[in-house]
């Protein structure tokens, strides 16, 4: 997209436009006219450059501050032309903005900018070199409603500043919240402007500014958005009766005879599609996809990319709902396969046929022992949805996932996205009632303004949870050359999700973590937190991470302390985190846990925690924190600690589907990211 930046004056002009408060100012383009409009605006005066070769006005020395008198302006325009031609040799300077000095006062940023995933975002956040050096920001994808501008500026650190830090008095944050928001409607409604930057906006105890306007509007005309093609409805991916496997081999070497062999446990029919083979594992081979006498509803296809369109015409002539085409060789390896992939999506958009893929795993559905990928791990059957955008990254977690007995709704490898991308595929695992919680390994999100309107759907009912990889410059660049994705700001992303009530993860352990307590508890009424331990020392870091991870650690209520009085030991910690004593066994904490029951309205969350210690069977504590999930309806988290001689506990409670964190910081980091997407998104109160 060629872009031009504006004479600063002309940005002024639009703000002007769009109400947002600007000093008084005016564009003259000699030395003798910045005089005349000096005194016409009135002492002191700010002078700044226009110049179109630069950019960035203070590190040229355009800019010069604070001028009071005629001959300070003389001797500050000779000086500035001079500093300007040194560092921009080829500078043409057309003219000077003359500018009112305003007062000092507190100074934010207010900026937007084109997303390739998402479209127009804005950010605000401190003001100068602050945001950069301090990475203290906010961001949203417009449109944004009215009471999430407030939000923005409420979560900068920053904030700070505005409420009367240190005594200072309070500056006018409505004044603030009202230039944001002109700002944001200015730039989302405004289809010429594709990046703008106010640093800084100087917020007083009564009133605002934009000082600074640097704008970039579309060196030509403004295109004309295509319709979106009307395209058939996303087909059930996750039931099929039958399934033909294009390219299925004899080969053991071959990718076709992996994923042919995966498929035979597939209670549907399975149809084998290969010309120069009779039989493949005893399964009598057809010809070509016409020949199969029955209806197919799902191809696999495993044949060289260029061969790919011509199978799928065939196929979607047929009446097939979906292809998963495992076939590598497309847009990821360069113009030619590019134009494979365009040809191919041609022929799909044709037909009505749906494409998962190209350049993928393939999927799998462990309810229906469905393994339609040339992975030879078979996942254990679960509650979880798993979208991956890497194969690696889901043969690494089918690995791992069974020794830590993980279960799976659906596993799904979304390749290039070429027609089907993640929005699809949550609306498939969202209408699947054995799909409970969702797992997204993103690189990038095609369509991203769609998905996250999607996703804000779900919010509240079928917790999403995102684990965004490209924070960094090298991990874009990888992200690009792995599936030839445009891979936006990893922030942007982060706020998108956030907006739109999908949780971020930063590791694949977070966001398992993360799934598997939501599966097995769903979603905390509230961030009310109550710690039980037979471990002084572990209950005292709870606490400290309960506050890092924003859970609210209760005062116990009147009656529910009488009868912890009269139960526990004298030396209990009468107090929360409730420390029943190194001397507790599992009857101890039972009778705890019927109090917790019999009271179970103070309290949204309770974290077990215990050591190993002389009286403590572990499985007897499990089979106590079982009985206390099925009978509450708040979130109970399991935090048993050790090694062997509590693994036999830890594997009663995953056969419960109630998670154990081996480490006190996960289990507490888990619940934070539920409970911070639940208060953005409405589930659980805010104070």
């Amino acid at each position: 997209m060629e872009k031009k930046l504006l004479p600063e004056f002309e940005g002024y002009r639009i703000l002007h436009e769009h109400g947002i408060s600007i000093p008084e100012y005016s564009f003259v383009t000699s030395h003798e006219d910045v005089l005349k409009a000096a005194e016409k605006l009135g002492y002191p005066v700010v002078i700044k450059v226009v110049s179109p070769q630069v950019i960035h006005k203070s590190d040229a020395g355009g800019v010069a501050l604070n001028l009071s008198c005629p001959d300070a302006i003389q001797t500050a325009l000779i000086q500035m032309d001079i500093r300007v031609k040194t560092a921009v040799p080829d500078a043409e300077i057309s003219g000077y903005m003359v500018v009112r000095e305003v007062p000092s006062g507190t100074e934010f940023l207010i900026g937007g900018r084109i997303d390739p995933s998402f479209g127009k975002i804005i950010t605000v956040g401190m003001g100068g070199i602050l945001v950069e050096l301090l990475h203290d920001f906010s961001m949203r994808v417009l449109p944004v409603s009215p009471d999430e501008y407030r939000e923005m500026i409420r979560e900068m650190s920053g904030y700070k500043l505005i409420t009367g830090f240190r005594g200072r008095k309070p500056l006018d944050e409505d004044a603030l919240v009202e230039l944001l928001q002109k700002a944001g409607t200015m730039f989302f409604e405004d289809d010429r402007i594709i990046e703008f930057d106010i640093n800084p906006v100087i917020l007083y105890e009564k009133g605002t500014y934009a000082v600074d306007a640097r704008m970039y509007v579309r060196s030509g005309e403004v295109p004309v958005v295509q319709e979106r093609p009307v395209l058939p409805p996303v087909p059930d991916i996750l039931h099929p009766k039958s399934i033909a496997v294009v390219g299925a081999s004899r080969n053991p070497g071959k990718v076709g005879y992996a994923v042919f062999r995966n498929l035979l446990n597939f209670k549907g029919k399975l149809y084998p599609v290969n010309p120069q083979a009779e039989d493949i594992l005893g399964i009598p081979v057809y010809k070509t996809l016409s020949d199969i006498p029955e209806p197919v509803e799902m191809v696999v296809v495993a044949i060289p990319a260029p061969k790919v369109p011509e199978i799928i015409h065939e196929a979607g002539s047929r009446g097939v709902k979906v292809a998963v085409i495992l076939t590598a060789g497309f847009r990821e390896t360069g113009e030619e396969g590019k134009k494979i992939e365009d040809e191919l999506l041609r022929v799909a958009r044709e037909t009505g046929i749906r494409i998962v893929g190209p350049n993928c795993l393939g999927i799998i559905i462990p309810p229906l022992e469905l393994n339609a990928t040339f992975d030879v791990q078979s996942p254990l059957s679960g509650q979880i949805g798993f979208i991956s955008q890497s194969g690696a990254i889901i043969t690494t977690v089918l690995d791992w996932s069974i020794s830590r007995r993980i279960g799976f709704s659906s596993v799904i490898s979304v390749g290039n996205q070429s027609d089907m991308g993640f929005m699809e595929y949550l609306q498939v695992l969202d209408q699947d009632p054995t799909t409970y919680a969702i797992i997204l390994y993103v690189e990038e999100i095609r369509d991203g303004r769609e998905f996250i309107q999607y996703a804000a759907t779900m919010r509240g009912r079928k917790p999403v949870i995102a684990l965004k990889s490209g924070s960094s410059v090298r991990g874009q660049e990888a992200a690009s050359s792995h599936t030839g994705s445009l891979a936006g700001s990893f922030e942007t992303y982060i706020a998108a999700f956030r907006q739109s009530g999908v949780i971020p993860a930063y590791s694949l352990s977070e966001a398992f973590d993360i799934a598997r307590l939501v599966v097995s508890e769903g979603y905390p009424r509230g961030k009310r937190t109550i710690i039980l331990t037979n471990a002084g020392g572990f209950g005292v870091l709870a606490a400290d991470y309960a506050e890092n991870y924003g859970l609210e650690m209760i005062n116990l209520p009147e009656v529910v302390y009488d009868e912890l009085n009269r139960l526990l030991p004298d030396l209990w910690s009468h107090k929360n985190p409730v420390d029943l004593l190194g001397d507790s066994n599992a009857s101890r904490f039972a009778r705890v846990f019927d109090i917790l029951i019999k009271y179970q309205n103070f309290w949204d969350i309770a974290v077990v925690i215990t050591a190993p210690v002389a009286l403590m069977d572990p499985k007897n504590l499990a089979h106590e924190m079982i009985r206390l999930s099925r009978f509450t309806r708040s979130m109970v988290v399991g935090c048993l600690l050790g090694g062997d001689s509590m693994k036999a506990a830890i594997d009663m409670l995953g056969e419960a589907h109630i998670p154990n964190y081996q480490d006190l910081q996960d289990a507490f980091r888990a619940v934070g990211s539920i409970i911070s997407s639940c208060v953005v998104n409405g589930c659980v109160e805010e104070e």
